[in-house]
């Protein structure tokens, strides 16, 4: 998101044609659950009062764990190069992401944590790191397309 030192906006970036880095599992939502309306209880009165906005309940923002894996080139310090940049990448602030699998995008989101439990996969002759990151959605509601 945003604009570069040029004021041009940021470039898409794929994360395979860029770092070697796909998407094993991206369980994007529709949403996730609403957020509690706010609300007045009086003690003289069985009930209480809850203020609906005229556009109607607002959502809250979510946490999604994404599964990605990147394949082992000629090394393993090659894999681990194309991670460390891609983290380094994601850790710049607030971004947009999109799926060409699902075809579902947020803006607004944000690295939030890294696992610690990432694993080597042997598939055929191919090897691969698999690892999970979690990301904010701050904007649940919103949705991006690519073009």
């Amino acid at each position: 998101m945003g604009t570069d030192e040029e004021g041009q906006p940021y470039p898409v970036c794929e994360s395979v044609n860029e770092w070697g880095i796909f998407c094993k599992k991206i369980p994007f939502k529709i949403f996730d659950k609403v957020k509690e309306p706010a609300s007045r209880s009086w003690h003289d009165e069985d009930g209480d009062d809850e203020y609906i906005p005229d556009d109607g309940l607002k959502i809250e923002a979510y946490k999604m764990k994404v599964e990605l894996a990147c394949k082992k080139g000629g090394s393993t310090d090659d894999v681990r190069n194309n991670i460390g940049t891609f983290l380094n990448h994601l850790k710049r602030g607030l971004f947009k992401l999109y799926s060409s699998h699902t075809r579902i995008g947020r803006q607004n989101v944000r690295l939030d944590s890294i696992s610690d439990s990432a694993k080597w996969k042997s598939d055929d002759d191919d090897e691969y790191l698999i690892f999970e990151v979690t990301f904010k959605v701050n904007d649940p509601v919103t949705d991006v397309v690519l073009s």
